[in-house]
């Protein structure tokens, strides 16, 4: 029988993931929790939000159920399958690609989770001034990525052989800054504690290591201002 976790994937079977899925896609219960709190974000879009990096269609299914108008985009084929068999708005692409060809001021806000982590320095860059110029006026910006920060990010994140570095809070914050975005707000979605004394140690560890374990993701929000 195949696992509850794989259920949502095409073909039900963990041995047919791509390598880039089977690493990207964790506790879809915890990811849709921690997603629905950027949904407010998002409440006055001045047009379509872009979902870059869909993976199955978390994001896109809680906009579509508060209301708001949205579309994905995600370089893995089963990805993008997946969602369309949900009956989501899904392109399948490259993330540079994709923004490239998008007009000037043309998309309401972008969520970007789980992505910048996989280019060089050169391609975020590029993708950051992407998002500058189409992104319309007053339009958000939510990117989500590893917190390098966190002492656990050191061995998860090399897990998953397609990344290629940690982006920190300090330097995400000043290319966004230099690229014209004004920054909402940083913050982290910490893991959940499956049990008291699982809580218990981890405040312990976190001690011990002087604040530097279990942060969780780092989400940095960020908006186009409206007079430029």
């Amino acid at each position: 029988m195949p696992r509850e976790e794989d259920q949502d994937r095409p073909g039900g079977e963990a041995e047919d993931l791509d390598i880039d899925l089977l690493y990207a896609w964790g506790d879809k219960v915890q990811i849709r929790k921690n997603q629905a709190r950027y949904l407010s974000y998002f409440q006055n879009a001045p047009g379509t939000i872009l979902d870059l990096g869909c993976g199955r269609g978390i994001m896109l299914d809680l906009l579509k159920k508060a209301g708001l108008k949205g579309y994905g985009l995600d370089l893995s084929e089963k990805a993008v399958l997946l969602c369309r068999s949900k009956g989501f708005d899904v392109v399948q692409g490259d993330a540079l690609g994709h923004l490239r060809s998008l007009q000037d001021r043309s998309i309401g806000g972008i969520f970007c989770s789980h992505v910048i982590e996989h280019m060089q320095p050169r391609d975020a860059i590029e993708m950051i001034h992407e998002f500058r110029r189409v992104v319309k006026a007053g339009g958000r910006l939510i990117l989500v990525t590893p917190n390098a920060s966190d002492l656990m990010t050191s061995e998860r994140f090399w897990l998953d052989p397609t990344h290629v570095r940690p982006y920190p809070e300090k330097l995400l914050v000043l290319l966004l800054e230099r690229a014209g975005f004004k920054i909402i707000k940083t913050t982290r979605d910490k893991e959940p504690n499956r049990h008291f004394l699982v809580g218990i140690a981890k405040a312990f560890l976190n001690l011990w290591f002087m604040g530097f374990m279990f942060k969780g993701d780092l989400v940095v929000i960020a908006a186009r201002g409206t007079g430029d």
